[in-house]
């Protein structure tokens, strides 16, 4: 069986802000810090997301009502993969979870390392909304 793991950051602010916020991809840049170092617009729906390990191509599959935030991956390194993202409300604010599946290609050292730093970037994403909020 596959290797999955689920990360939460609570952030105090309205879970209707922090799927917004998710939802425009071309904010990413600004809190996916080590792995999206620009974000444009590409055909059907999908982003080019330029990072370390070249351009990776993102289509996010979000419900608002749902707080669903899916996002497909195709990683030209790493396959794809299916990142699925919740943000539900909470007793102080919103919790923003992601659940990730090591795809089968990947080696168990660089998924997670790869988690790791997904860590830093949801505390950087709670730094932001929550500094915006002041």
């Amino acid at each position: 069986m596959a290797d999955t793991l689920t990360k939460t950051v609570n952030i105090r602010t309205s879970p209707e802000r922090v799927w917004e916020y998710l939802n425009d991809l071309s904010k990413w840049p600004e809190w996916a810090i080590h792995n999206v170092f620009s974000a444009s617009p590409g055909p059907d729906g999908y982003w080019h997301m330029k990072g370390p390990r070249g351009t990776q191509h993102v289509k996010m599959m979000s419900h608002k009502a749902l707080g669903i935030l899916d996002q497909e991956f195709n990683d030209p390194v790493e396959g794809n993969w299916l990142v699925p993202c919740r943000v539900v409300a909470g007793n102080e604010g919103a919790h923003f979870m992601m659940s990730f599946t090591k795809p089968a290609e990947m080696p168990e050292e660089p998924f997670y390392q790869a988690v790791a730093l997904i860590e830093q970037e949801m505390a950087k994403l709670k730094e932001i909304l929550e500094d915006a909020q002041s």
